[in-house]
């Protein structure tokens, strides 16, 4: 079934739609969830329901203060498959304490889904057309990581397994 909406996948294979909205170019901010840009952000605030942040590939947690304590959901856009910027972003984010969800979209694939799992992230929304069932798969191509990651701090030699 490809990904022609904006279908959620979970790291446990889960599927389910995002209710995420955006402000409106009229600036009006829409009841229910809403997830805003780093521009935007000074907004939360205003929102009734889910707050959501999305950052892009130039908007590094290094350089901005982020509320994280009033996120319920950051989103990190992988603007092509050869930027990697997002798994620092993500990490970084885990390493500061960020325990909501952590969605990546953009070019997300099943090919990539074990990686963005491994550094903390925890839904994706597919690239259009790529095909969720198939998908899924990508989830679990490895039963463990040589190294440590974000979301396993232990490889599977240290743990004993």
């Amino acid at each position: 079934m490809p990904n022609n909406t904006n279908t959620v996948l979970t790291t446990t294979g889960d599927s389910y739609l995002d209710t995420f909205q955006r402000i409106g170019e009229d600036g009006v901010i829409p009841a229910g969830d809403v997830v805003v840009t780093l521009a935007q952000v000074d907004r939360l605030g205003e929102i009734t329901g889910k707050k959501g942040l999305v950052l892009t590939e130039v908007d590094s947690p290094e350089t901005h203060q982020l509320p994280l304590a009033e996120l319920d959901l950051i989103e990190i856009r992988f603007p092509a498959f050869a930027d990697g910027r997002g798994y620092s972003f993500a990490t970084l984010l885990r390493r500061l304490g960020y325990q909501g969800e952590l969605r990546a979209t953009g070019d997300v694939f099943k090919d990539v889904l074990f990686y963005l799992k491994r550094v903390g992230f925890n839904s994706f929304i597919l690239k259009q057309g790529k095909d969720l069932d198939e998908a899924k798969g990508g989830l679990n191509d490895f039963t463990a990581g040589y190294q440590a990651s974000t979301a396993q701090p232990q490889t599977h030699y240290q743990a004993g397994r």
